[in-house]
C-alpha cells in the first residue's frame, strides 16, 4: 500500500460516509500506512457545499471530521495549480475534445503539484489524465478503491430518494378539475 501523500477526492469522501465497504477498507489501509492525506481547497469547498450541511447537524459534523480531523494539510489553489489545471484541460479540449471541469482539473493539478496520490472513482477525467497528460515526465498517480462498479452502482440506487411528482404539472391538473 502507499505511505505517501493521496488526495481523496469528494466522491470518495461521500463513499466513505456511506460506509461503502471497499471505500472504508482502502481508507483504513491509508491511515495504517501512515499515508499523509492533503485536501486541496476545491475539495474542502466540494465537501462543504452540500445542501445537508446547512440543515442537518450529523453531516456538517462528517464533513467537518474528513476536512479538519482526517486531513493532514489543507493545500490552497495556487497560481501554479491554477496554470496547470488550465493547460490539462486545454490539452483534454484540443486533442480529445473532451471538456473537464475546472474542479476536476485543480484536484489533478494539485495532485501533480505535491506529488500525491489521487483517490477518486472518477475513471472519466483521471484515467483520461493520467494515460494523456504528464508533469514534469511524471503521470498523474491515479487509484480508484471501487472495483466492482456494478455492485457500487446499486449500493448508491439503494441511497437515491424515488421520484417526486412533477409539482407544475400538479398544479396545472388542479387548475383543470
Amino acid at each position: 500500500m502507499l505511505d505517501e501523500k493521496v488526495i481523496i477526492d469528494t466522491n470518495i469522501w461521500a463513499s466513505h460516509a456511506l460506509n461503502y465497504p471497499e471505500v472504508v477498507e482502502y481508507i483504513n489501509e491509508l491511515i495504517s500506512n501512515n499515508a499523509e492525506f492533503l485536501m486541496p481547497t476545491v475539495v474542502e469547498m466540494e465537501l462543504l457545499s452540500h445542501w445537508e450541511v446547512e440543515t442537518n447537524p450529523q453531516v456538517k459534523a462528517v464533513k467537518y471530521h474528513y476536512i479538519y480531523d482526517m486531513t493532514d494539510k489543507i493545500v490552497d489553489v495556487t497560481s501554479e495549480i491554477a496554470q496547470l489545471a488550465a493547460q490539462i484541460r486545454r490539452k483534454a479540449k484540443i486533442e480529445s475534445n473532451k471538456k473537464i471541469k475546472g474542479p476536476d482539473a485543480m484536484i489533478a493539478a494539485s495532485a501533480f503539484i505535491h506529488n500525491a496520490t489521487l483517490i477518486s472513482n472518477n475513471n472519466k477525467d483521471f484515467a483520461w489524465i493520467t494515460f494523456n497528460f504528464s508533469y514534469r515526465g511524471q503521470q498523474l498517480s491515479y487509484v480508484n478503491p471501487i472495483k466492482d462498479t456494478i455492485a457500487y452502482a446499486s449500493f448508491i440506487k439503494s441511497f437515491e430518494l424515488p421520484n417526486l411528482p412533477d409539482t407544475d404539472n400538479l398544479q396545472e391538473n388542479e387548475k383543470e378539475s
